[in-house]
């Protein structure tokens, strides 16, 4: 408590006035101290979560292993703030998921050596969303988790909240990452869906395995994040859905005229009343051809839409739910 005197005689209006001031510009300063004490109480919390995350990554790499494998050594854990040690230039985009945890473990089994990372991310969002950044359509794809993918000495997959990065070398590699992610995938448990919003959006022409979450920028705009993304082919034709998710309807219309202004500034913009509500039309150098319209917090962008596009964009407004 902070005790201000006053005598009845000799202060000025002038002066009380002062005095005052420096009151509340203590008082300030002691909150913004206890705020901060605060913070650093958070984050002191959330390194002992991290810990503690650690210890469950690590129950997923108990033993029995299949295969014969035999861990080499201690497992490494890395949280936020040494990620970058281990894939230093990679680190920053696996925060911007909400990366929390990362374990890496080095197996032997004969003359075969097998790698195993596991990154705890926030959530299924985005664990799907780092895994789906560094994927591609063309890969050979595997029924595990919510998806996976396979080469030569690699097997990765998204499951939840974690993604899973395998490889191995030697006889028998691929052989022995097969059982350890059907393993891992068993202890894992839970959802082996991808996100839910995809659920909702169209099947037709939609392209395998073209599904992403991009939680920041999509396609360089901040305002459209975060978004949902997947390719659609109909003959000759690929055109790229982005759906945006808004906190409610006028924050949708909001992206909405945003994005308009965009390409008017940057090209030409027109507004489409047919294509539903909020509707459009526009162009660029760079972007090319858009159509869009918004559908309760949802605002729906297609782009490259072809001759056949506007099906593609009233079907999945209706079907968003």
């Amino acid at each position: 408590m902070i005790l201000v005197a006053f005598t009845q005689s000799g202060i000025a209006a002038k002066e009380m006035r002062t005095n005052w001031k420096v009151c509340l510009l203590i008082w300030l300063t002691l909150a913004a101290a206890r705020l901060n004490a605060q913070t650093l109480m958070s984050h002191a919390a959330g390194t002992n979560s991290k810990f503690s995350n650690g210890a469950e990554l690590s129950n997923l790499l108990r033993e029995p292993l299949l295969g014969g494998m035999v861990a080499q050594g201690a497992a490494s854990t890395y949280n936020a703030d040494s990620l970058y040690r281990y894939i230093d230039g990679g680190a920053d985009l696996y925060l911007l998921y909400e990366f929390k945890t990362l374990l890496h473990q080095n197996f032997k089994n004969g003359a075969t050596d097998v790698t195993a990372d596991i990154y705890e991310m926030g959530d299924r969002e985005d664990a799907f969303g780092i895994y789906s950044s560094e994927r591609s359509t063309s890969y050979r794809f595997l029924p595990i988790g919510a998806e996976g993918y396979r080469g030569k000495g690699i097997l990765n997959f998204s499951q939840g909240q974690y993604y899973v990065k395998l490889s191995g070398s030697g006889l028998n590699a691929d052989a022995l990452l097969d059982q350890l992610a059907r393993l891992l995938s068993s202890r894992m448990g839970g959802s082996r869906a991808l996100p839910a919003l995809f659920a909702d959006f169209p099947h037709e022409h939609r392209l395998p395995h073209s599904e992403q979450y991009i939680k920041k920028d999509p396609l360089g705009h901040g305002f459209l994040a975060p978004a949902y993304v997947a390719t659609y082919v109909q003959g000759r034709e690929q055109m790229k859905l982005l759906v945006s998710v808004a906190n409610d309807g006028p924050a949708a219309k909001l992206r909405a005229e945003q994005l308009a202004r965009h390409f008017k500034q940057t090209g030409q913009e027109a507004s489409a009343p047919d294509l539903g509500e909020n509707g459009m039309r526009g162009s660029n150098s760079f972007e090319g051809q858009m159509i869009a319209c918004t559908r309760g917090r949802y605002l729906l962008v297609l782009f490259d839409p072809g001759q056949n596009g506007a099906a593609i964009l009233k079907t999945a407004a209706q079907t968003l739910r």
